[in-house]
């Protein structure tokens, strides 16, 4: 009986780490491939060159900070892909109010932006989450 009892028990061990396993790679929030998980302060060019291109970059907002906090973007049309990786809701918000989106916990959103000139965003639940997008060139 004894020895029945281990098998059983072992059985429901190995049950619940294959669940374990298998749940934790089926509820990410961020599509394959995405590098929402290693920010970039450097701008992307995403345009076949003559300066009409889109500029893109990535923001985490995690232990109640976006990272990084300041991200070089050129001119024009600017794309930001901004993850919350925190379990509570934030916002990224620009400083000059021309543009506020909600960012859920454990979600990814897609922010774009016409920017002309440098502007500082912020969270406005966490008002101490900051940070600023440098337009250059």
């Amino acid at each position: 009986m004894r020895r029945l009892q281990g098998t059983v028990l072992a059985v429901a061990a190995l049950a619940l780490v294959t669940a374990a396993c298998s749940s934790s790679s089926s509820t990410s929030t961020a599509p394959i491939g995405s590098t929402a998980s290693m920010p970039s302060t450097a701008p992307t060019s995403t345009g076949g060159g003559g300066g009409g291109g889109v500029s893109s970059a990535t923001i985490v907002a995690e232990g109640f900070a976006f990272s990084p906090n300041s991200v070089d973007v050129k001119a024009g049309k600017v794309t930001l892909t901004v993850t919350n990786n925190d379990t509570t809701a934030h916002t990224f918000t620009l400083d000059d109010g021309s543009s506020s989106t909600d960012l859920p916990p454990g979600k990814t959103v897609t922010i774009p932006l016409d920017l002309t000139k440098t502007v500082g965003w912020h969270c406005n639940i966490h008002p101490s989450m900051t940070g600023t997008l440098n337009v250059v060139g």
